[in-house]
């Protein structure tokens, strides 16, 4: 039996255990389905005639058959590119250019947006389509692969928020090292449980744990769509042991009127990330539901479990993102490639297993990203005296004000612990006289709160050159479909009215 195969494994050991739940369509697999559907549904790819290194681009929510799908081309070593839905027609082509798939599958939903694709010579299957291969009694010959550990299983689109979007190749490697990273940190076995409603187009919405799951044998509840109402109780009902939830999600359950009204006793960890988990939404769910929340740090290149705060010090280190998980190497450098010392700011860099060999198409930014081994983050971090990491922000993000180096960050943080503001986000622009200059969007719980009253409160806790330039009270933050901060449609905000201006 191959080793990477593990539903293979876990359908021998425990065929009878349901290794898949959708709690939309009130359906489960057994590990021992999830065996036999994958066998189906590669007899059918090998008459259409599908090889190894072949990508199959995928414009679905995430389900049931997409996990089959998973198992069928990590055996056959095909490559999933799940595609963002989100997107408009012209950045999924985009995309479509770039991977240059072997198959395009689409669920019913977004099939008007599919026929405007460039997919016309490309084979074409609906998702009810695909599940009918595997929806039979029919016997199938059993065909052999040997799961080769260098053979890139996904490619993740980044979101582009720096330019076009880049492919991050994501190998069988990377799959077996991050998962062994996270259950080593969070101790998880076959008993575990969790509910996913992360997108499939991003890294978290296949490794954060349904990966690391399906390796221990353990159970996976799916939801397409994050309802926080519908979360709090399907977490309650299953008795759902591990959970993962970026800081916007957390936020949204506990306003909701079912919060009060369930216990989470079974719930373990909630692993947050994605944006800076607040120090206040980590003591609120100890207090209110003796549940602890493990901030950590990933992304699309590594991992994505790259580091981990342990939950007895999630409140004693406010705002960290812990230390490095295990396998891995990390370091922080200053510009001349030196290892920086405590409290020193510096480029964040990992090297290990759980890094990409490279971007698709792209061995330019593969160069200028990966040297000797080591994955440049672009993220500035420091550590305290103990090695606890704390995040400064994107390389990208940093701007330079009439010579002076400025990390958003530092000033979001500045502006969130001023009585009244509830979120705070900074952004720079181009400035004449400085060079660049910043822009701060805030939203207050204070409506009686002004702009004039907040620069007086930074005047006397932020000097002056890091003041934003302009400072914006929005009624909310506009957000993206994984729950962080839209930056297009802020700049779009900030453009339409200085031109107005």
């Amino acid at each position: 039996m191959e080793a990477l195969d593990w539903t293979a494994k876990w359908a021998d050991y425990t065929p009878e255990k349901i290794a898949i739940t959708s709690y939309d369509a009130n359906k489960s697999y057994t590990y021992s389905d999830l065996h036999t559907y994958a066998n189906r549904l590669i007899h059918s790819f090998v008459k259409l005639q599908l090889e190894e290194g072949d990508r199959i681009a995928v414009l679905a929510e995430h389900s049931l058959e997409y996990i089959v799908l998973f198992v069928a081309c990590q055996r056959m070593g095909l490559i999933l590119v799940p595609l963002n839905y989100r997107l408009s027609i012209n950045e999924i082509a985009k995309l479509i250019v770039d991977c240059t798939p072997s198959l395009f599958i689409c669920n019913e939903n977004h099939q008007e947006k599919a026929a405007q694709l460039p997919i016309e010579n490309v084979t074409k299957l609906s998702l009810k389509t695909l599940s009918q291969f595997f929806y039979t009694d029919e016997k199938v010959p059993v065909k052999t692969f040997v799961i080769k550990e260098d053979n890139p299983l996904f490619i993740f689109y980044t979101s582009g928020t720096t330019g076009a979007p880049k492919g991050v190749i994501y190998t069988n490697k990377m799959l077996f090292w991050n998962s062994l990273n996270t259950s080593m940190q969070l101790g998880i076995t076959f008993r575990d449980s969790t509910i996913n409603t992360l997108p499939p187009y991003h890294t978290s919405g296949w490794n954060v744990f349904i990966t690391p799951l399906l390796h221990k044998g353990a159970h996976i509840g799916m939801l397409e769509k994050f309802d926080a109402e519908k979360i709090l109780c399907l977490l309650e009902l299953n008795k759902t042991t591990l959970f993962m939830a970026l800081p916007t999600m957390l936020l949204m359950m506990q306003k909701t009127p079912v919060f009060k009204n369930v216990s989470l006793k079974k719930l373990r960890y909630i692993i947050s990330g994605g944006e800076k988990v607040a120090s206040e939404l980590v003591s609120f769910w100890k207090n209110e539901k003796n549940i602890y929340i493990r901030p950590g740090y990933g992304l699309t290149e590594a991992g994505p479990s790259i580091t981990s705060l342990h939950h007895k010090m999630a409140e004693l280190k406010p705002n960290s993102i812990g230390k490095p998980n295990f396998y891995l190497d990390l370091k922080i450098v200053n510009k001349k490639g030196d290892v920086v010392k405590a409290h020193e700011v510096g480029e964040l860099c990992i090297r290990g297993n759980i890094v990409t060999p490279g971007y698709w198409n792209n061995s330019v930014r593969t160069s200028s990203k990966i040297k000797k081994g080591w994955l440049f983050t672009g993220d500035f971090a420091y550590t305290d005296q103990e090695g606890f990491l704390y995040m400064k922000g994107r390389k990208n993000d940093m701007y330079i004000s009439g010579g002076e180096n400025i990390y958003p960050q530092e000033i979001e943080e500045h502006l969130e612990q001023i009585k009244g503001i509830k979120k705070a986000v900074v952004l720079s622009v181009k400035d004449e006289k400085w060079g660049e200059c910043g822009i701060a969007f805030v939203t207050t719980v204070n409506k009686g709160l002004s702009v004039l009253q907040i620069r007086e409160e930074l005047k006397a806790n932020l000097v002056s050159f890091k003041h934003p330039k302009h400072l914006f009270i929005l009624d909310e933050i506009p957000l993206t479909s994984l729950g962080k901060v839209s930056r297009k449609k802020l700049f779009k905000y900030f453009n339409t009215v200085t031109s107005q201006q």
